[in-house]
């Protein structure tokens, strides 16, 4: 094959060629060819010993000798592509759950569900190999980097907390109220301890396994079972995006009461619909890559929008001490608790990516381990500071409570609202394009069709425009409710069932086997009671605590 590939015009030996230039001595001891952790996983692509992807991990941090100032340009071009996604996590979204999502991803065959397929992928991943090796461009050498797996144990601490850390914190204190102080901390500990203990198991059932959540559920039960997990996520995403809307309505109404002095006169369930103006042409863009600065620019935000959360519960907890009514225990509400915080802690469809991202896969149960009790604590921390402040006054979004009329709580409710519509793309995009690759799947590509491009972007308005119904639909005053509905329907099954249905697969030991069967118990008794809480909680509304006055007199 190679023979004939150097009599065809135009091609190269690119491993030859790169093997003459690059493979040169490193000190200290050699480094290993591939990470144990994904050899023989669907998702990973051998290479020849001089191929263009060793020989690039193997000069790392070596000077290459030779190269031409083209070169020089795609080399320092790729490390601020790099910079920036890596500050952004946009390559988190893109392979969600391990699914590879985003249009500029070559194929990387991961629709791997019974052991014939397995037996053949040793022959298509070499025709890739070879056809691969014939390819010289900036392309390839982006694709090449993107798929090397060469995050540090630092940046994979980066990429989880700012994962788990986000917006989900602000409806804390409203479930700390609807369990109780003392209770709430207790559940937040045992339901954070319940998902690393989960999530550790993912990832030892993709380790033995390989491939995306999806394609572990088809592999080990089924291709039903695939579809299922699919849906799951697409709800969750979904779910997010709902409860976003809401609180940023809430957020809008404030603002234009404050500024406009009461003169507007716009119910909150109509702001629901203005994200919609920056929610939808962002929800067009194909390549998720794209997004990379409003992604950071929404972190910064949320940053800020989180130290503000501290200072003004801080300041209201020194100024005028505990809030009215703190109670230790809320057995009334407590299983409205147990689904906001499964909520806040649901980021399981972020552990395959950054496990794939790393450089030592080995090393990330300590970073899991670590990351969790680090969120743990600023979950804690958070939830406990704002309801001994507000005590049960608090509101279903922690920033309703600042003063309306001050300056900074304007700015952090217009810049969190600006955030989290920056953000939102990024959580709908897993949800988008499941449907949209199961919807057009024996269709052309839009690249190729006009008609098909635009059937996509009607698509994706659509299911934006839809997201906003469902949000105008919940209304405002059900925001707290709605996010333990999310958190019990989507989440729980994603957090605790899964998980323990699919290391029980792979188990030997009978004591893995027992741990896994009361993981699956645990989460189907969760949801079975949250789920009919969350549920009469719409039909049969009971007193959550107390509201505040509003901003403009009815």
């Amino acid at each position: 094959m190679e023979n004939n590939n150097e009599s065809i015009r135009g091609t190269a030996n690119l491993a030859g060629i790169r093997s003459q230039s690059y493979n040169l001595p490193r000190s200290g001891s050699p480094r290993p060819e591939s990470h144990a952790h994904f050899n023989g996983m669907p998702n990973h692509i051998e290479r020849p010993a001089g191929s263009r992807m060793n020989s690039s991990i193997n000069a790392r941090g070596t000077p290459r000798p030779g190269l031409s100032s083209r070169g020089t340009s795609f080399a320092s071009a790729a490390k601020r592509r790099s910079m920036v996604r890596t500050i952004s996590s946009l390559s988190m979204y893109s392979n969600f759950a391990g699914e590879r999502l985003d249009d500029n991803h070559r194929p990387r065959l991961t629709s791997l569900i019974d052991e014939e397929k397995r037996k053949s992928y040793a022959s298509q991943r070499s025709s890739v190999a070879k056809h691969e090796e014939s390819t010289v461009g900036e392309e390839l050498i982006e694709d090449t980097e993107d798929m090397a797996p060469k995050a540090s144990v630092g940046k994979a601490m980066f990429m989880f907390l700012k994962a788990f850390i986000g917006s989900g914190v602000l409806f804390l204190p409203k479930a700390f109220q609807n369990g109780g102080l003392a209770l709430s901390i207790v559940l937040m500990i045992v339901i954070a301890l319940i998902c690393l203990f989960a999530f550790l198991r993912l990832v030892n059932t993709q380790h033995i396994v390989g491939g995306s959540y999806g394609d572990m559920g088809g592999l080990l039960y089924g291709q039903s079972l695939r579809y299922v997990v699919l849906f799951f996520i697409i709800i969750s995403q979904i779910g997010f995006v709902c409860s976003y809307f809401i609180f940023i309505s809430g957020n809008l109404v404030s603002v234009v009461d404050v500024l406009s002095h009461c003169t507007a006169g716009i119910e909150q369930k109509y702001y629901i619909w203005m994200p919609l103006v920056i929610l939808i042409p962002l929800a067009l863009v194909r390549h998720i890559a794209k997004l990379s600065f409003t992604a950071i620019i929404a972190d910064v935000f949320i940053l800020f929008g989180l130290i503000c959360i501290i200072y003004f519960s801080a300041d209201q907890l020194s100024t005028h001490g505990v809030g009215p009514n703190v109670a230790a225990v809320n057995p009334a509400n407590f299983a409205l608790m147990i689904g906001t915080a499964t909520f806040s802690f649901e980021g399981i469809g972020l552990i395959i990516p950054i496990v794939e991202s790393m450089e030592r896969p080995e090393r990330f149960p300590f970073v899991l381990t670590l990351g969790m009790l680090i969120v743990c604590i600023i979950y804690i921390l958070i939830g406990t500071i704002s309801y001994l402040a507000y005590g049960d006054q608090v509101q279903s979004a922690i920033v309703y409570n600042f003063p309306p009329d001050n300056n900074l709580t304007i700015a952090v409710q217009l810049l969190y609202s600006l955030a989290i519509c920056l953000t939102a793309p990024l959580m709908l995009f897993p949800a988008l394009k499941i449907i949209e690759n199961g919807l057009f799947s024996r269709f052309r590509s839009g690249k190729d069709s006009i008609a098909v491009k635009w059937s996509k972007n009607f698509y994706r308005t659509v299911l934006c425009v839809l997201c906003a119904a469902i949000a105008f639909g919940i209304g405002g005053e059900n925001l707290d409710k709605f996010v333990s509905l999310v958190g019990s329907v989507a989440c729980v099954p994603l957090c605790f069932i899964f998980p323990g249905m699919f290391h029980l697969k792979v188990s030997k030991k009978i004591t893995d086997k027992i741990l896994n069967i009361a993981l699956i118990i645990f989460g189907s008794g969760i949801l079975v009671y949250t789920l009919y809480v969350s549920i009469d909680s719409f039909i049969n509304p009971v007193h959550t605590g107390e509201p505040i006055a509003p901003f403009c007199p009815a």
